[in-house]
C-alpha cells in the first residue's frame, strides 16, 4: 500500500517538531528543570489527594447498589398472605346464581339476550348513515 503525500508530509511535520521540542529540553537550564521537576511532582501529589478523597463514594456505592437489590428482591419475592391481607383476585362482586366459567355460561341452558332493542336500534341507524358514504 503506498503512502498518500498528505501521510509523508504529516510524517515529516512530525519528525521535526520532534527534532525542535529535544533541541529546546537540551537547551534548558538546571534551575528551570529543577523548578519543571518539583511543579511535576506537586500536581502528581495533588492528583493522588484527590484520588484519597474520592474513594469513599467509590466504596459505598455497590454496597449500596448490594442493598437495594436485595431490598427489591425481598419485596417481589414475598407472597401477599405473608403479609396478614387476605388476596383479592377480583374486584367485582360475585353472585351466586350466574355461574362465573365462560364454559358453565355456554352449558346453562339460559337463552342469554346479548343484543338489547337500543342496541339493534342503534347498528340500524348506522348502517342508514354509512350506507350514503359508500362504506358498509
Amino acid at each position: 500500500m503506498r503512502e498518500h503525500p498528505d501521510d509523508r508530509d504529516d510524517a515529516e511535520l512530525e519528525r521535526h517538531a520532534r527534532n525542535v521540542f529535544k533541541a529546546s529540553v537540551d537547551d534548558l537550564d538546571a534551575a528551570t528543570l529543577s523548578r519543571l521537576n518539583r511543579s511535576r511532582r506537586q500536581a502528581l501529589e495533588a492528583a493522588a489527594g484527590r484520588k484519597r478523597t474520592g474513594w469513599r463514594w467509590t466504596a459505598w456505592a455497590p454496597v449500596g447498589a448490594l442493598a437495594a437489590s436485595v431490598l427489591a428482591a425481598v419485596l417481589l419475592l414475598r407472597s401477599p398472605s405473608e403479609t396478614g391481607a387476605p388476596a383479592q383476585v377480583a374486584a367485582t362482586p360475585t353472585n351466586a346464581d350466574v355461574p362465573q366459567d365462560p364454559l358453565e355460561l355456554l352449558t346453562a341452558g339460559e337463552d342469554l339476550d346479548l343484543a338489547t332493542e337500543a342496541d339493534l336500534e342503534f347498528y340500524a341507524w348506522v348502517e342508514l348513515e354509512t350506507a350514503d358514504d359508500g362504506v358498509g
